[in-house]
C-alpha cells in the first residue's frame, strides 16, 4: 500500500492529537470517542456549526452558500473529524444508503450496492480503478473483490479516515491491491489518464460544486474509461421556493457537510459541462430514468429510508432506529454531564440525529434521494 501526500507526518500528528489512538474494536464506540481530545473535538465542533447559521434566513441564503463552498474543504474534514466513529457505531465500514430488497440483511444489500458498481464498469483484476471519497473503505474493499481483483485506490481527505483504512486492508489482507492518496478530489495529486475506471458511492456531494470534481474524474481517467457513481440530489419534486421543503434539505446539507445539494438535471448537466458522454442514468430509489439497477417493481423491496426510520434485525439496526438514535443522545446527554465524554461529542450525535430525521422526511415528501446512480463514459 502506498500513501501520497507532502504533509502527512504533521497531518498525522495532528489526528492522533484529536482522535488518540486508532481503536478498531468495533464494539468500543464509547472508547473511541472518550480518548478525544477535548479541547480540540471543541475547536472542530464550533469550527463546523459557525458555517451553518442561516437556519432562520433560508429565503435568501445565497451569501451562506457561497461562504461554505470557499470553506468546503476545511467544514468536510472537521466534520468527518467529528462523525466517523458514530457512522462505524451505527452504519458498519460503509458509509452510505442502499436499495432494501426484502428478505435481505442490511450488509447483504450494502454489499450488493456496492458490487453492482463493479458489475456495470465491467472490472476485471487487470484494471486500475480510483475511488473518490472512499471513506474508511468499505466499498473500495467490496469492489477489489466483486471485481476478481482489480487494483483501487481510494483518494481522501481526512487523515484520520486514512488511517482506518490503511490499517483494514492490511488486516483484511488487500494491502497488495489498494492504496489510499490523501488529498482533494478538487485538486488531485494524480497525473492525467492514470486509471482505467472511476467510481464513487455517495462522497462527491461533499465538493464545493459538483464540476469540480468531475473535472477532475474527467482529467484523471482514460479515454474510453467510464466512471460510475451514486450521487445525493433532490428531485424534481423538491421546490426550492417552497421554505418548508427548503427547510428539510437544508438540514440534510447541514447534517452532512454539504455547501448545496445538485438537482438531477444539475448534475447531469455538470457532467457533460466538463466533457462526459451520459451512458445510463436514473433514481434507483424510484426506478426512474433509463438505468438498469433494477427490473423488480415495488414489492421486491422497501423505501430507502426504513434504513433509519424502521429497525432491522441486529445490534446496528437498532442503533440506526429512531430509538436506537435517541438512546444514544440520552446516554451521551448523561456522560457529557459528568464530563465523561469529550465537548463536543453530544453536539455531534444530535446534529446527525436531526440529519436522520429530516433524511426520512426527504425521502418521505419524494424531494430527496441518495443515490442518483448515473454511468458516464470519457470520449476517445
Amino acid at each position: 500500500m502506498a500513501l501520497t501526500v507532502d504533509s502527512y507526518t504533521e497531518e498525522i500528528k495532528l489526528m492522533r492529537d484529536l482522535h488518540g489512538h486508532l481503536v478498531f474494536d468495533e464494539n468500543s464506540f464509547l472508547k473511541k470517542v472518550g480518548q478525544k481530545n477535548d479541547k480540540l473535538n471543541e475547536q472542530a465542533a464550533k469550527s463546523y456549526q459557525s458555517l451553518w447559521k442561516d437556519q432562520d434566513n433560508l429565503k435568501d441564503n445565497e451569501t451562506f452558500v457561497d461562504h461554505r463552498r470557499e470553506q468546503a474543504q476545511t467544514m468536510t474534514n472537521s466534520f468527518y473529524d467529528l462523525v466517523t466513529d458514530f457512522y462505524e457505531y451505527g452504519w458498519g465500514k460503509s458509509f452510505h444508503f442502499a436499495k432494501l430488497y426484502k428478505g435481505d440483511t442490511f450488509e447483504q444489500n450494502i454489499n450488493r450496492h456496492e458490487g453492482f458498481l463493479a458489475l456495470k464498469l465491467g472490472l476485471n483484476q487487470n484494471m486500475r480503478v480510483l475511488d473518490v471519497g472512499c471513506g474508511v473503505g468499505g466499498p473500495l474493499r467490496e469492489i477489489v473483490k466483486a471485481s476478481g481483483g482489480a487494483h483501487v485506490t481510494g483518494i481522501n481527505n481526512n487523515a484520520y479516515q486514512i488511517e482506518r483504512c490503511l490499517a483494514y486492508s492490511k488486516k483484511f489482507g488487500l494491502g497488495a491491491k489498494t492504496d489510499f492518496v490523501k488529498g482533494d478530489f478538487t485538486n488531485m495529486p494524480m497525473e492525467d489518464t492514470t486509471f482505467d475506471a472511476v467510481f464513487s458511492v455517495e462522497a462527491t456531494v461533499h465538493a464545493p460544486k459538483l464540476e469540480m470534481v468531475y473535472g477532475e474524474i474527467f482529467r484523471v481517467l482514460k479515454p474510453g474509461g467510464r466512471f460510475a457513481c451514486y450521487e445525493w440530489c433532490t428531485t424534481d419534486a423538491y421546490d426550492e421556493n417552497d421554505l418548508g421543503q427548503k427547510k428539510v434539505i437544508h438540514a440534510i446539507e447541514q447534517g452532512n457537510s454539504i455547501s448545496k445539494l445538485y438537482s438531477t438535471k444539475q448534475c447531469l448537466d455538470a457532467l457533460l459541462s466538463v466533457g462526459f458522454k451520459i451512458i445510463e442514468q436514473g433514481d434507483v430509489a424510484t426506478n426512474s430514468g433509463d438505468s438498469s439497477m433494477d427490473v423488480f417493481d415495488g414489492s421486491a423491496t422497501v423505501p430507502w429510508y426504513y434504513t433509519l426510520s424502521k429497525p432491522d434485525p441486529g445490534l446496528r439496526g437498532l442503533l440506526r432506529s429512531p430509538w436506537g438514535r435517541r438512546y444514544t443522545d440520552y446516554l451521551l446527554t448523561v456522560l457529557n454531564k459528568v464530563k465523561l465524554v469529550p465537548s463536543g461529542v453530544l453536539e455531534t450525535s444530535q446534529l446527525l440525529n436531526a440529519a436522520a430525521d429530516n433524511l426520512v422526511l426527504g425521502g418521505e415528501m419524494g424531494i430527496f434521494t441518495p443515490m442518483f446512480f448515473f454511468m458516464v463514459e470519457k470520449p476517445l
